[in-house]
């Protein structure tokens, strides 16, 4: 295996132990595949989740609510593309809530590492719409044609 195989091999396991551990509610442990000055982007956050999030302790400011938030998590992978420091993952997310309600998404993300292997950046598309009305933060009419 060359060392770029072996590079993108590494990031795609970084992204199977980023998953892991959400599903694990190990914050802590998850925090530390973050780069010190890593990025967050919800891009289709709306206003449910701040557009970027900036730096390691702010990732973590902003998902140690988590684990009391969901009684169970699992985001089985579907597929993986990686390019470089770049990984994408298409995956479902499985959850059940902490009054037991199921909660239901699927997300693309894109992870992009530093040569060491740190995550640097990542990026979250869901279905806003879903989360939305899941947690009560939105209110969705359609309108008929």
């Amino acid at each position: 295996m060359s060392g770029e195989e072996a590079r993108t091999q590494r990031n795609i396991e970084a992204v199977r132990a980023f998953l892991r551990l959400l599903e694990e509610k190990d914050i802590d442990s998850w925090i530390k595949l973050w780069q010190e000055d890593a990025v967050q982007v919800y891009p289709f956050g709306t206003e449910m989740f701040p557009p970027r999030v900036e730096g390691r302790a702010a990732v973590h400011a902003q998902w140690s609510r988590l684990p009391d938030m969901f009684a169970s998590m699992s985001f089985p992978i579907r597929e993986v593309w990686a390019d470089g420091d770049t990984v994408l993952a298409r995956f479902d997310g499985d959850l059940v809530r902490s009054d037991g309600m199921p909660y239901q998404n699927t997300y693309l993300s894109v992870f992009h590492f530093t040569d060491s292997g740190e995550l640097r950046e990542y990026w979250e598309y869901f279905d806003p719409i879903r989360a939305g009305l899941a947690f009560g933060l939105a209110e969705i009419t359609y309108r008929s044609s």
